[in-house]
């Protein structure tokens, strides 16, 4: 796009922006428009208007960046957050964390772009809007405002459906909060059809928290063999959501447990701490010193920036967030919890429920869900994903490889980590790969959100050209391409994309990944997937194309060779090398093989020797 050298006015636009309003601007001459995410360049490129995007002035240190970004999230830690913002003694401060690094990470990037604008083009006149607004007065005292078009939405605010129709896919989104209700009743109605189980709130049961039921199929049903009682409790995701999962709660020894409401009395008599609650954190977000300097870039402190996140994400929601704590401790008050196993410390239910237990002192096991980016360089983010052992009690590991990481990497000691294996995986079978297809398996990593590389523009239009590219490599060569997008928000909107460019291509949005790939006879990602071990295990040729580089070094599954990690222009070749070359095939499964024995132990019996294990611990 054509540069403005001399301009005298600058608009800055990002998503809230309205574009209307920046249409008037459009056409005069002396006028520079900058656009400061993707969703804003879009807009104005499918609008005509000329504009330049804010990552040209992208100069910082990115990995620099991203270490300010995490850095911030440790901001409950600070004595003035630990003693006033609580309830129930859970810090109501860290509850976000996972959607408020979003907003953090944004912030940051516009910080650093905005500055070196305004030292590049000082005294001309300025326009913007929400946080573009709030930064651009850090620098300049008279800047002048155009109006939001929406609102600040958060990740998590909406929930996608998605359902098969004939070949349709049909999908919509609705507010989290008419999902948590639509599932609240349905789980009524299925503890009626469930009503003659077994199990009941006066025997001894582990708390099993936000379980995919059908990726942890043996899990559940092993269970019953040790006769052990599971109550399952899941905000975010509901236990049965159809009939595969409807028959794996009924032949478990599990009970759904989070469709009680909580008692409106109970709520009542907090109503008083939560107003104090409020009351106390807008008094600290409007004045606290410490805050101001905790929350500062290069001496400037970015406060009045952040703030009015925080109160739409934390105050604004504080009967929500105090809801489930209530509704948490009811549930622990009602219940003989003896044990408690997580898949991850990060989300919301995870954190409360840890908080709860520990304070009861009850065993808390972490069972490991993925596959780790095993490097040092990508420790800040391992951190904050809550990859390492962190609130809970003990680490069931995959075995070696992610043992030797916690330790390693995250300073866990060695007694805290036990190598169980993953009972995820022990319903990959080979036996299903007999009605294999001749087709290709695209599964693609999402952009990373939480990271400064994966939200910059440039990037992001790499990422959607290089997936075309995929597609036109695979058609070139005559093979058929299945594409499984990742559950994830699209927030490329690729489905589209692809289906523009190449209507025969079939992408898939929801539903498990493991049929297709037993069926498929090579599967490409797109960076680091736990998709990787899923097709290894099912003796399938892996390619890895990393699209975007996050600076997270090379991990073990790449530095072991256990697949192919290649550059885009050298797909073409590679794929024709494992279709025509069965020697180059069998040497790629055997390298896979070898990492999976470092990588994995126990795969058929890991959910045994974890029910052994919580067994043993309780009866203890």
């Amino acid at each position: 796009m054509e540069k403005m050298n001399n301009p005298k006015k600058i608009i800055f636009v990002d998503n809230l922006t309205s574009i209307n309003e920046v249409e008037t601007f459009s056409n005069q001459s002396d006028v520079k428009i900058i656009s400061f995410d993707y969703a804003s360049h879009i807009k104005l490129t499918e609008k005509n208007i000329q504009h330049e995007i804010s990552e040209i002035y992208l100069i910082q240190d990115t990995k620099k960046l991203q270490k300010q970004c995490f850095e911030f999230l440790n901001w409950h830690n600070l004595d003035i957050i630990k003693k006033n913002i609580s309830f129930l003694n859970i810090n109501i401060s860290k509850l976000y964390n996972d959607q408020l690094i979003h907003v953090i990470v944004k912030i940051i990037k516009k910080f650093s772009e905005i500055k070196v604008i305004i030292n590049k083009f000082p005294n001309l006149k300025y326009f913007a809007s929400g946080d573009l607004l709030l930064i651009g007065k850090l620098w300049i005292k008279s800047i002048n405002e155009i109006p939001n078009s929406q609102k600040v939405k958060f990740y998590f605010d909406s929930i996608e459906i998605g359902t098969n129709m004939g070949q349709k896919n049909i999908k919509f989104s609705i507010p989290n909060s008419y999902y948590k209700k639509i599932k609240n009743i349905s789980e009524k109605v299925l503890e009626l059809t469930l009503q003659n189980k077994n199990n009941n709130l006066s025997e001894k049961s582990t708390l099993i928290v936000e379980f995919d039921t059908k990726k942890y199929k043996k899990f559940f049903l092993e269970s019953k063999n040790h006769k052990k009682n599971i109550l399952y409790y899941g905000r975010r995701r509901p236990g049965i959501w159809d009939l595969e999962s409807f028959k794996i709660i009924k032949n478990s020894q599990c009970k759904i447990i989070t469709s009680n409401i909580i008692n409106n009395d109970i709520f009542e008599k907090n109503k008083k701490n939560i107003s104090e609650i409020r009351e106390k954190f807008l008094q600290i977000l409007d004045s606290d010193t410490e805050l101001n300097d905790f929350f500062s870039i290069e001496n400037i402190s970015i406060m009045s920036v952040i703030s009015p996140t925080i109160k739409i994400l934390i105050i604004d929601r504080l009967d929500e967030i105090v809801s489930e704590i209530l509704l948490a401790k009811q549930m622990f008050d009602e219940s003989i919890i003896d044990s408690v196993v997580v898949l991850s410390e990060i989300g919301m239910t995870e954190q409360i429920i840890i908080q709860l237990a520990n304070q009861k002192k009850i065993p808390i096991l972490h069972l490991q869900e993925g596959l780790h980016v095993d490097t040092q360089e990508a420790y800040e983010h391992s951190k904050f994903q809550t990859i390492f052992l962190e609130s809970a009690n003990k680490y069931i590991a995959w075995g070696k490889l992610s043992k030797d990481f916690q330790v390693k990497i995250g300073k866990i000691p060695a007694e805290n980590i036990i190598e169980f294996g993953s009972p995820r995986f022990s319903e990959l079978n080979l036996s299903n790969n007999e009605n294999n297809e001749e087709f290709i398996l695209l599964a693609t990593m999402p952009p990373q959100i939480e990271q400064i590389n994966g939200i910059d523009v440039r990037n992001l239009e790499k990422y959607l050209k290089d997936i075309l590219k995929i597609c036109e490599i695979v058609s070139i060569q005559k093979k058929k391409l299945v594409i499984k997008l990742h559950p994830t928000t699209d927030i490329l909107n690729i489905s589209k994309v692809i289906k523009e460019k190449f209507p025969d291509i079939v992408v898939i949005k929801k539903g498990d990944i493991n049929p297709l790939i037993q069926k498929c006879s090579i599967v490409i990602v797109t960076g680091i997937s736990t998709v990787i071990v899923e097709a290894q295990i099912l003796q399938k040729p892996v390619i890895s194309i990393p699209l975007i580089d996050y600076n997270w070094g090379k991990p073990s599954v790449y530095t072991e060779n256990s697949c192919l990690l290649i550059e885009l222009q050298q797909l073409s070749t590679n794929l024709k090398k494992i279709y025509n070359d069965p020697l180059f095939r069998n040497e790629l499964i055997d390298n896979a093989n070898k990492f999976l024995n470092n990588c994995f132990i126990n795969k058929d019996k890991s959910s045994e020797l974890v029910w052994n294990y919580i067994k043993n611990l309780t009866s203890n």
